[in-house]
């Protein structure tokens, strides 16, 4: 497999839909050819602690982050 992309999402609290951070890393030919990080402010937004405790990004973190939609659009 010479090209695909990889995505990792983290999540606030066990809702699915509360992302707050995502990575992604495409490679092309076998070669890495973009990486891109972003926090994102979780909808709903608040943190369970066990999610806390697997990743480290909490509230004070996301507080400024843009929503997914804008996120998901800059990649």
């Amino acid at each position: 497999m010479d090209n695909f992309a990889a995505i990792d999402f983290e999540t606030a609290n066990l809702k699915r839909s509360s992302v707050c951070s995502v990575g992604i890393v495409t490679y092309r030919n076998g070669q890495k050819d973009k990486d891109f990080y972003s926090l994102i402010q979780p909808i709903p937004n608040y943190y369970s602690p066990q999610c806390v405790q697997v990743h480290g990004i909490s509230d004070y973190d996301t507080a400024h982050a843009p929503l997914f939609p804008e996120v998901w659009v800059l990649y």
